[in-house]
């Protein structure tokens, strides 16, 4: 009875479908006359999202790698400053809804709902909408809680796709393929090749400094970035079968410690080294030499071919602590540091409100004697950053989520491993390897970049139930002529 409710659905709903598609074209011509003046690269970019639309009606998938790709390539963005070209972003979640919409409307193929996450993120909405009865700008608080809000929904978004077979590794593939691709472009740059017109703003090196910077304009947030994908790509690598997928992953992970060497983010480092610590601990005693000989080989390389100037920041790490020797960098992290701390001293329960730190920065930096700049700062640490900003009781909250995640991949972890299923159980070792670098790394950055950082979460608080409906189906994966999950992909 479990299986047939959800099978005589999916049927039902398609006896009235030439009603539908009906409806589905009136609204298409609705949509058609309201374009119609519109500029000839709007209506190219309309047809593309029409051929994409459908493509991805047919394998789901294919839009939440896209989702994915943008997200990570800052797509819209770049595109807008590069080429001139219209918002893709405001199409894509919007379009992957409609995707999803579609799919159930005339195939009864539910989504997943992460209904703990969508619990747990309306919590941390609400705790940031209620930062506005006190903060000082309550407008920047306001803000800030509609920007959370559509990253949640972002996220949740990605979320609904994990009741497809191959969604967990959709995103991670996806994620680490163009990771790659943006450090094989700065590669070829550092090669002395010029890209093509364009394409250098998705691999981007500083003009003053000569940074890494990637896609996003930053080093910092890159070099983070790239930690969390190493650990994917080298567990791809350790358990290739086939001596080109070998080769292929290997380059991979050279590309990418390549691409975390040119920011030269110290930070980055640091995170990198949690990272492959908790991969490594998982490996077996031929995986750990391999491993190991791979790395020293890599990093000898990097030596070679890049040349001492690219350490010289990296190695400026041990001095971090001696105060004669500290640079400017990191005085002024130093500096957002005590402003941090002072504001939770100040405001202990519920914080300044968020948006409002670098409100009050200059005040207390002045007050304390603080390295002193024309702007406003910030907190250059999450975990400071929602102490000072949503006080001691938003902080809890957020560390209750991440305990939350790590329970969700540890139980994944101990699922697959008790279902023989031992190659999926180190896929989520290696992914709470990366999760694990990333939030290191978050220690020394702010939350500037959320959306990401909040889907990696949230698939991590909703491995341990990803796994179950992953392991539960012996059924294939997903064909398009079928256009439908199977009972137990539904029925969760």
């Amino acid at each position: 009875m479990v299986d047939e409710g959800p099978v005589v659905m999916a049927e039902a709903t398609r006896s009235p479908q030439s009603t539908k598609l009906v409806w589905i074209g009136f609204a298409a011509v609705l949509v058609a006359l309201v374009i119609g003046d519109s500029s000839i690269v709007e209506l190219m970019a309309l047809a593309v999202f029409g051929v994409v639309g459908l493509a991805t009606l047919h394998y789901p998938q294919v839009g939440l790698s896209i989702l994915i790709v943008m997200i990570i390539s800052n797509l819209s963005p770049n595109l807008i400053d590069a080429f001139g070209a219209p918002s893709t972003a405001k199409l894509a979640v919007p379009g992957l809804l409609a995707l999803l919409g579609t799919r159930y409307f005339f195939w009864g193929d539910r989504p997943y709902i992460g209904w703990l996450s969508l619990w747990l993120l309306s919590g941390f909405v609400a705790l940031t909408l209620f930062g506005t009865t006190y903060a000082v700008d309550w407008r920047v608080t306001l803000d800030n809680s509609v920007d959370l809000v559509k990253v949640v929904i972002v996220a949740l978004v990605v979320l609904a796709f994990m009741r497809y077979r191959n969604g967990f590794e959709t995103v991670i593939v996806s994620s680490v393929l163009t990771v790659t691709a943006i450090c094989g472009m700065g590669f070829v740059q550092v090669l002395g090749v010029a890209l093509p017109p364009g394409l250098e703003i998705f691999a981007h090196f500083n003009e003053f400094h000569g940074r890494f910077e990637g896609p996003i304009n930053d080093a910092n947030f890159m070099a983070i970035v790239l930690v969390f994908n190493v650990p994917l790509a080298l567990f791809h690598f350790l358990q290739a079968d086939r001596i080109y997928k070998s080769i292929f992953w290997g380059l991979a992970v050279a590309l990418l410690l390549f691409g975390i060497l040119v920011t030269e983010s110290r930070g980055g480092i640091l995170a990198l080294a949690v990272a492959l610590g908790v991969l490594f601990l998982q490996l077996s005693r031929r995986q750990k030499i391999a491993a190991i000989l791979v790395f020293v080989v890599l990093l000898t390389a990097a030596s070679v071919f890049l040349g001492a100037e690219a350490f010289e920041r990296l190695a400026t790490l041990g001095k971090l602590v001696d105060s004669v020797q500290i640079d400017k960098s990191a005085e002024g992290r130093l500096a957002s540091y005590k402003v941090a701390w002072e504001l939770f001293t100040t405001h202990p329960w519920g914080g300044v409100g968020s948006g409002n730190f670098n409100i009050h920065y200059q005040d207390v930096a002045l007050e304390k004697g603080l390295i002193f700049r024309g702007e406003g700062r910030s907190a250059h640490s999450l975990y400071l950053e929602v102490l000072a900003e949503n006080g001691l009781v938003g902080l809890l909250y957020f560390l209750s989520i991440l305990f939350l995640a790590a329970l969700g991949l540890i139980s994944a972890y101990k699922y697959a491993r008790a279902h023989g299923q031992v190659r999926f159980a180190l896929l989520f070792v290696a992914f709470g390897a990366g999760l694990a670098g990333y939030l290191t790394g978050m220690v020394l950055l702010h939350d500037a970049y959320p959306t990401f950082l909040w889907i990696v979460i949230l698939l991590a608080v909703e491995a341990g139930r990803i796994a179950e409906l992953r392991l539960r189906s012996d059924v294939p994966s997903l064909k398009p002529a079928t256009l439908r999950l199977s009972p137990e992909l539904r029925t969760g």
